[in-house]
């Protein structure tokens, strides 16, 4: 079994940035991204993730996601 912990503060702050840089670019959608600890296990070829995270967005935005999603 392998695990990686992704716990400092130089690389959560990098993978969010990176993240928030990637939604805006796909999704279309402008947020604050914090990531706080990230954790990831593999296991016999399965990966399991854990993210903590804090998301802010408007209101609009969330109804860019949800409709998007099929949700209205």
């Amino acid at each position: 079994m392998d695990e990686m912990n992704i716990i400092s503060k130089f690389t959560t702050a990098l993978v969010s940035k990176t993240a928030k840089v990637i939604i805006k670019k796909k999704l279309g959608v402008d947020m604050d991204i914090w990531l706080k600890e990230m954790k990831v296990t593999v296991n016999d070829g399965t990966t399991h993730a854990h993210l903590d995270i804090d998301v802010e967005l408007s209101k609009e935005e969330l109804k860019k996601i949800l409709k998007g999603s099929g949700f209205d």
